[in-house]
C-alpha cells in the first residue's frame, strides 16, 4: 500500500508504508540507550497529512527510561517532517523490556 502527498507545483509525490515506517525505525535505532526496535516493530496510521506511530523498543538498563522516550519521540518527530511532507501527531513510544549489560 502507497500514500500519497500533493507536492504543490511538482505533482505527486508516493509514500509506501514500508518505507514510513523504515524512517521510523532508523529514527528510533539511532537514539544511544536503544537496543533494538523489537518484533512489534513500527506501527504507523495515516490521517491525512498526519502519521500517528506506535514504536516499540528495547532499552539498556543504564538509561532513563522517560529520557529515551522522549529522544526517540523527537527524533522520529525530525526525521519524518524532514524527509516527506507529513506531520507527526501521535507518537507511542513502548518500552517492552530492559537489555542488563553483563560487566
Amino acid at each position: 500500500m502507497s500514500v500519497k502527498h500533493n507536492n504543490s507545483n511538482t505533482g505527486n509525490v508516493t509514500f509506501g508504508h514500508n518505507v514510513l515506517r523504515s524512517i521510523i525505525r532508523l529514527a528510533a535505532q539511532e537514539i544511544s540507550g536503544v537496543e533494538s526496535v523489537s518484533g512489534r516493530g513500527v506501527r504507523c496510521y495515516i490521517l491525512g497529512d498526519t502519521i500517528d506511530a506506535d514504536v516499540y523498543i528495547e532499552v539498556n538498563s543504564d538509561v532513563s527510561c522517560s529520557d529515551i522516550a522522549y529522544k526517540v519521540q523527537d527524533n522520529i518527530k525530525k526525521s519524518v517532517e524532514t524527509m516527506t511532507d507529513f506531520k507527526m501527531g501521535v507518537i507511542n513510544v513502548n518500552i517492552i523490556s530492559v537489555k542488563f549489560l553483563k560487566h
